[in-house]
């Protein structure tokens, strides 16, 4: 895992979030955390949506048997608090290990699988 900031004075500590996620993904998975103009471009380039968006997978895996391979961007606005950020983090890091969204079962099982990542990390806080 490797965490980018391309943001201007981020109003976090990027080793902090480093610490908050360090074990919790698999795979080679890159977090970018980026400003809502760079998200705009992304979205509007890729999703063809001229608008910004909070969180972005680009799945690099050569196969749906393999650990989660790709990147995810980030909208650093997103913080604070914490919760915020780390909840989109695990958000797109769980559509690169097959996870979805557009069925509502679905959903449920992927919102208690973001659910339960961002307790585990909340309690490296001592929030949890």
């Amino acid at each position: 895992m490797k965490i980018n900031t391309i943001l201007t004075n981020p109003p976090f500590k990027q080793d902090r979030i480093e610490t908050l996620i360090d074990g919790l993904l698999e795979g080679n998975v890159e977090i970018v955390i980026a400003d809502p103009g760079y998200m705009k471009v992304l979205n509007r380039k890729y999703r063809h949506l001229d608008r910004s968006t909070d969180v972005l997978s680009f799945d690099l895996s050569a196969s749906a048997e393999e650990q989660p391979d790709g990147i995810v961007y980030v909208d650093g606005r997103m913080f604070p608090p914490y919760e915020a950020l780390l909840e989109r983090i695990f958000h797109g890091y769980l559509h690169l290990s097959g996870y979805s969204h557009q069925e509502p079962e679905k959903a449920k099982i992927m919102n208690e699988r973001i659910a339960d990542l961002l307790s585990r990390a909340m309690e490296r806080l001592g929030l949890n």
